[in-house]
């Protein structure tokens, strides 16, 4: 028996599945992509598509990624580097970083550097020295 529950997940299902096809845009083809990253044949960019763990999709043109997710496994290295550089702020550089306006990042007075180490004082004179700063 069919209920209406059942009719509005159909009808949801069916609407991101035509999202989904409209964002042909959202594509990037692996010849695309050889550019990008430095590879000049499609098994080493596939290779590179799953060492970065990215899907790659397949239809009647080719072999294609999402864009969002390339750009995302891309821009990984910055990111982690982002995060452990500035902490809780790193949405703030990344966004800067992104938009070409990194020179706005003198602006920012609240924005520090926050070095994160592993080296934790155990001692009384280290942690006098050391004030807690590395933490």
């Amino acid at each position: 028996m069919i209920t209406k529950h059942h009719l509005t997940g159909f009808f949801t299902l069916k609407s991101q599945l035509k999202l989904m096809i409209s964002t042909s845009k959202n594509r990037m083809y692996l010849n695309e992509l050889s550019s990008l990253i430095n590879r000049k044949d499609k098994r080493s960019v596939r290779s590179w598509c799953l060492k970065n763990h990215l899907l790659v999709y397949k239809d009647s043109s080719g072999e294609y990624v999402i864009k969002e997710e390339f750009e995302l496994a891309y821009n990984m290295p910055l990111i982690l580097n982002l995060k452990a550089t500035y902490g809780e702020s790193w949405v703030d550089y990344y966004k800067l970083y992104e938009n070409g306006e990194l020179y706005k990042i003198l602006d920012f007075p609240d924005l520090k550097k926050v070095m994160k180490t592993g080296y934790v004082p155990k001692g009384k004179l280290s942690k006098k020295l050391f004030d807690g700063s590395l933490k």
